[in-house]
């Protein structure tokens, strides 16, 4: 496996200071009625360094994190005035005045009304507490809460970068008759210097772009074509603003740097060749079908068109066959495949599509030869194929919330009850993972497609800054985007009523995803379920109960009967995307 380097300059190191948070106990006076309060210790750093509050901890009530307004203010250099007989506080700074009253929900900030997540109120009838974030963020700064080490982390915010800056709006690439361009664009000019860092492992050359605002999300683009193997844009400093674009590969490798004449594209050009498709061979194997499409590229795509087409497009590819032809057809009569048909559909990809008799199960493999594309009758005694991905996993536990408990052990636990539902319920199955191994982000579509599963069910478990935030949500590719023709919306509806009808968890409904991998990278209906937030106490104590666990698989799995259910009696369509695959 090649050795991946992330090449980043970071602008800053925070030393995040914590302490073990042991539990605060007391019985605390709140709004003049006594609460037995134990919770774990709440700690807080400021630029990261131990801030301490006194005898005033900070308190989490109702779900809500509040602080001491006055050991906070006073402490960050603010001036703090108190009016006993209209029970109001004010906190002046150099361009804020800030008033606050016992028992209201909202406060104002230069004379405008602000609204708070809980009111003002007074601890133990003498120290008024706020909102952690209200109070932090009209102070001047940055603050998040790190849930799993109960830790309030405030940063002071930086003033805004210059206004001459270029923002970095777009980071793209093409790969097209052997040639691999990475594009940058900016909102104005973009100027840059260059340089390289050689190592035993890898060469990367890196180009800075001077007075430069990052603003794009996509920071990384995997290539692995022909010994290019990836590139990262990201900031590299704030004053003065650098942007940063990487390029790693395997050898010194010639390119070429082109730019608009208004100056806003950058490209860099690596002619790396093409690969090709040189044969495709069949034969019979059992009950089935075996294609062998010989090549030596290492990127393709299968997918099912109606009941009786696989397809498999192999990208970055070109057609050296026999015959020479550009388009053609394999005579060949198999068990289950009555045609083979194969094209350059475009300069970049081509096309092998396998007609088969009946809807078949299929398979694709990457051998030394190339691709390996198996197809057989399926199997009476079996259901359809469900794909069951437990989200994160080894390296990568995903949010850590309540307690210290990890979102990858709650998705596995409840990924595997899931599975053994759907085993005994007659269904065959996939799972991403069985233990807390890593599984690439983008392996799990890809095993997903190269099987041809006929749903994929993601388990994951949400997470926030505040503690109040709770509930369940089913996210899904929103319908029709990017000419997508599956009804994604049904199958997440579908699954969305069946699992709140086995728990009483907030109910936040559905929503439209279109970024997320495992739903934009998948051919078969798709849905992301979001169980419940880790970062919520009431959540985090189901969420690691058994029963609950059971509960929640129970509901998927009757939505994904009820899906096949209604598939079967007509009163839904058959959702799997023919988007991009029309007749060949």
């Amino acid at each position: 496996m090649k050795k991946l380097i992330v090449f980043f300059a970071l602008l800053l190191f925070l030393s995040t200071f914590y302490i073990t948070a042991y539990a605060y106990k007391a019985t605390i006076i709140v709004d003049n009625k006594s609460l037995n309060y134990n919770v774990p210790d709440v700690s807080i750093t400021v630029d990261g360094g131990k801030f301490d509050t006194g005898n005033n901890p900070p308190l989490i009530i109702d779900n809500s994190t509040i602080v001491p307004l006055r050991a906070i203010s006073e402490g960050l250099g603010q001036k703090v005035d108190w009016d006993g007989k209209t029970q109001t506080v004010t906190v002046t700074s150099k361009d804020k005045v800030i008033k606050l009253v016992i028992g209201k929900n909202y406060a104002t900030v230069n004379g405008n009304n602000v609204s708070l997540d809980v009111p003002a109120r007074l601890i133990n009838n003498n120290t008024t507490y706020v909102p952690m974030r209200f109070l932090f963020e009209n102070l001047g700064y940055d603050v998040k809460w790190l849930a799993d080490k109960y830790l309030i982390q405030a940063t002071k915010k930086v003033d805004p970068p210059s206004a001459n800056n270029v923002n970095i709006v777009s980071f793209t690439s093409n790969y097209a008759n052997g040639t691999y361009t990475i594009t940058v664009k900016g909102d104005g000019p973009l100027t840059y210097t260059r340089g390289s860092v050689n190592d035993d492992s890898s060469i990367r050359v890196y180009f800075d772009f001077n007075n430069a605002i990052n603003t794009v999300t996509n920071k990384q683009i995997t290539i692995d074509k022909n010994g290019l193997n990836q590139a990262y844009i990201g900031q590299n400093k704030l004053q003065p603003a650098v942007t940063r674009l990487v390029v790693n590969m395997d050898y010194s490798m010639p390119y070429t740097i082109t730019q608009s004449q208004d100056k806003k594209e950058f490209d860099i050009s690596f002619k790396i060749g093409q690969n090709k498709v040189t044969n495709i061979l069949a034969a019979k194997v059992n009950n089935g079908d075996q294609i062998t499409i010989n090549t030596d590229a290492d990127h393709f795509s299968p997918s099912r068109y109606n009941d009786n087409k696989i397809i498999i497009d192999v990208t970055g590819a070109s057609l050296t066959m026999p015959d020479g032809k550009l388009a053609g057809s394999i005579s060949y009569t198999g068990n289950v495949v009555t045609g083979i048909r194969y094209s350059q559909l475009d300069t970049n990809t081509v096309r092998i599509v396998a007609e088969t008799s009946l809807k078949a199960d299929f398979n694709v493999q990457p051998t030394p030869q190339g691709v390996l594309l198996t197809i057989t009758k399926p199997d009476p005694n079996k259901k359809q194929l469900v794909y069951i991905d437990p989200g994160h996993g080894g390296s990568d536990p995903g949010a850590i919330g309540v307690g210290g408990i990890h979102e990858a052990d709650i998705n596995l636990a409840i990924g595997l009850k899931l599975k053994t539902l759907l085993d005994n319920g007659g269904y065959r199955t996939i799972i991403s993972r069985t233990t807390d191994t890593d599984v690439g982000l983008y392996d799990r579509p890809s095993q997903a497609n190269n099987a041809g599963a006929d749903v994929f069910v993601s388990i994951h478990s949400d997470s926030f800054e505040s503690p109040s935030a709770n509930g369940t949500t089913v996210l899904y590719y929103p319908n029709g985007y990017n000419s997508d023709t599956r009804d994604e919306k049904t199958f997440a509806q579908i699954i969305h009523d069946d699992l709140m009808k086995q728990i009483n968890t907030t109910d936040r409904g559905l929503s439209e995803r279109p970024n997320l991998v495992v739903l934009n990278q998948t051919k078969m209906p798709a849905v992301l379920v979001e169980t419940g937030f880790v970062t919520s106490p009431t959540d985090a104590q189901l969420l690691t109960d058994e029963n609950f666990q059971w509960k929640v698989a129970q509901g998927i799995y009757n939505g994904i009967v009820d899906y096949f259910d209604r598939l079967a009696n007509g009163s839904i369509s058959t959702t799997v995307s023919n988007s991009v695959y029309g007749s060949n």
